[in-house]
């Protein structure tokens, strides 16, 4: 089953442009509609290109506040599992909604450090005004 991470433009006013990401691992998935600017990916990217500089090393985008009142939040944390290189992507997303409408999902996308340096490189170069949707399969 394909593990990936999916970001679409859904409308772009001024400099505000509405995100809809949708991440999988295969087994789960989840996605979330949010608002933010063109750089928003451009410094997780950029870090994520070089990624692992050591075995320790951890990686983070965090987006929203992890409280009640927040609309949404997510977390995606890049780290090694395994002291071979092995690498994942631990995923949180929650919306802020209250039952029936709350949404929540933990799981973690597993593949190779080289597939981490792809995603990256497709971030930090991305221009959402131009391109609409951008993709990453992990290898």
């Amino acid at each position: 089953m394909s593990q990936s991470i999916n970001i679409q433009v859904l409308n772009i006013k001024d400099d505000l442009i509405h995100y809809q990401i949708e991440v999988t691992n295969g087994i789960t998935s989840n996605s979330l509609d949010f608002y933010a600017n063109k750089n928003e990916f451009i410094e997780f990217g950029n870090q994520l290109k070089q990624f692992p500089s050591n075995i320790k090393e951890e990686v983070i985008y965090e987006l929203g506040e992890k409280d009640k009142h927040s609309a949404y939040y997510m977390l995606m944390k890049v780290y090694c599992y395994q002291p071979y290189g092995y690498t994942a992507i631990n995923v949180k997303i929650e919306n802020g909604g209250t039952d029936p409408y709350h949404n929540k999902a933990v799981f973690s996308i597993t593949t190779m450090p080289a597939s981490i340096n792809k995603l990256g490189k497709i971030l930090s170069s991305w221009n959402p005004k131009i391109e609409s949707e951008i993709e990453w399969i992990a290898e």
